[in-house]
């Protein structure tokens, strides 16, 4: 990295390394159960957010297109998300995540929360607080609750 180390400027292959290091201390865990890091990823965001459209899906999880159908197809074949008639628009349709998704989300969760607590576990609380604040901030989103 000491090519791009531009002083102490954020440089985007730092986030991307950040991304990189808290999928893979999930991806053991996530994988025993035939999922990768994209499909956990949307699975999380159904079942934390709600039903969504494909093209909101895709906003929230900074994917293409194609690829989010790609990933929602595999989640609705593994019986763990379906898709659903918009009830505000019936020519739109939604993904929403299925009981059995629920529960594999509320089985995974705490064990992926706590192997992706490992990676940042040389920071202190406040320097992680600190940085889920900074993340939600440049994301320009509001946390998740």
């Amino acid at each position: 990295m000491s090519e791009t180390n531009v002083g102490n400027a954020l440089h985007p292959l730092l986030l991307r390394k950040v991304v990189a290091a808290l999928d893979t201390a999930a991806a053991d865990l996530v994988g025993a159960h035939d999922l990768t890091a994209d499909r956990w990823r949307m699975l999380e965001v159904l079942v934390l957010a709600g039903p969504m459209s494909m093209a909101r899906l895709s906003e929230e999880l900074s994917l293409a297109g194609a690829t989010a159908t790609r990933v929602a197809d595999r989640l609705v074949g593994d019986a763990l998300a379906y898709r659903d008639v918009d009830p505000d628009d019936r020519r739109r349709v939604v993904l929403r995540a299925a009981e059995r998704g629920r529960a594999l989300h509320a089985e995974l969760s705490p064990e992926v929360t706590r192997a992706q607590e490992h990676v940042l576990a040389g920071l202190g609380e406040a320097e992680r607080a600190g940085l889920a604040r900074l993340a939600h901030a440049l994301a320009g989103v509001p946390p998740l609750t």
